[in-house]
């Protein structure tokens, strides 16, 4: 290639490579506007002030802890109390398919927004912290004291981030309950005190508030996430995004995730080796958020669980695989006496 062509192919490359930056650049302002523009400003309606018709609230200090609470058709006798705990940005409603199955077994079901999602309080710089295992221990108390339950213990359920708080509370406060289910359980880590300065700067808080709103109030942003839990197209294709989606559009979500993350009591291995109830553990055989070696880490740091791993599943098996992730947890309920 003589000098003129090399020069007249180095300015065509030069031309080509800045107009596709450019390109990009513009597709991603306008793509960033319309997700801006286009997200929803209105989260579910209300009823009667609440926004489930079974919807709740304890309140302590600085903190409103929105849950649900559903109970046997009547004729269904109650053979159980269950205190289900979300994971990560998750809320009440990622338990639907479960507490269907489980009404129409006999068992209350209680299921708490964990405080910065759902409907519950957002912790942002100026709400004076109390733990989250405190606040849902009191709500689980409250009801007792408050006979909105029979007395007894409870059978305590945690996904994801939800089954590391279940262990603290298992650890904690073993006498509240007869057993453990874990379903794709993950611990929560203990971050360096510099990590949890940056993360909680008003610049970085205020960019994920306007990264959390507007992304999970679109249908095909929150299909993909439910894909990604679930490895289920069907599940993902029907799923009704507004399940997701209206817990997180609720304002200083974004803030709320970082304060959460800085301030989240640690699950220490160490720890969940001294609680000796009985322990359910779930693994999906698919789950694309545990890896293999920190799986095997949670299952050896538990004392004698008893496992399930669960074919064709996810890491939010408790969604698209309900009836058998219900029925086996039954199975376990029997095998320990906990229920007839």
């Amino acid at each position: 290639m003589n000098k003129n062509a090399f020069a007249a192919a180095g300015a065509i490359g030069f031309v080509s490579g800045t107009a596709a930056v450019a390109a990009l650049g513009v597709g991603a302002k306008k793509g960033w506007a319309w997700l801006q523009d286009t997200a929803r400003e209105t989260i579910v309606e209300p009823v009667n002030g609440k926004p489930y018709e079974n919807s709740y609230w304890y309140n302590e200090g600085d903190y409103n802890v929105h849950y649900q609470i559903d109970f046997p058709e009547a004729g269904v006798p109650v053979i159980g109390k269950l205190f289900m705990i979300h994971g990560f940005a998750c809320n009440t409603r990622f338990w639907d398919e479960m507490v269907e199955i489980l009404l129409k077994k006999g068992f209350i079901c209680v299921r708490p927004d964990v405080p910065n999602c759902g409907f519950s309080t957002r912790e942002t710089k100026d709400v004076k912290p109390i733990d989250r295992e405190v606040l849902l221990i009191h709500l689980l108390e409250f009801l007792d004291n408050a006979g909105s339950v029979p007395a007894g213990k409870w059978i305590l359920m945690g996904h994801s981030m939800g089954g590391g708080i279940s262990m603290n509370l298992a650890k904690e406060y073993k006498d509240k309950f007869s057993c453990v289910m874990l379903y794709a359980p993950m611990s929560a880590v203990n971050a360096p005190n510099f990590v949890k300065t940056i993360v909680t700067l008003d610049p970085m808080c205020n960019l994920m508030d306007k990264i959390f709103g507007p992304c999970c109030s679109h249908d095909p942003v929150v299909k993909a996430v439910i894909m990604l839990m679930t490895v289920d197209v069907r599940y993902s294709a029907l799923f009704e995004t507004y399940k997701f989606a209206d817990g997180l559009t609720v304002p200083k979500s974004g803030t709320a995730m970082c304060y959460m993350m800085a301030r989240a009591k640690p699950t220490l291995y160490e720890n969940m080796a001294k609680v000796d109830l009985p322990i359910k553990l779930f693994w999906g055989q698919m789950d694309l958020f545990n890896a293999k070696g920190v799986v095997k880490k949670f299952q050896n740091a538990l004392n004698n669980p008893d496992v399930t791993v669960t074919k064709l599943a996810g890491h939010c098996l408790v969604q698209n695989c309900a009836p058998e992730v219900c029925a086996e947890s039954i199975d376990f309920l029997k095998r320990n006496g906990i229920i007839a």
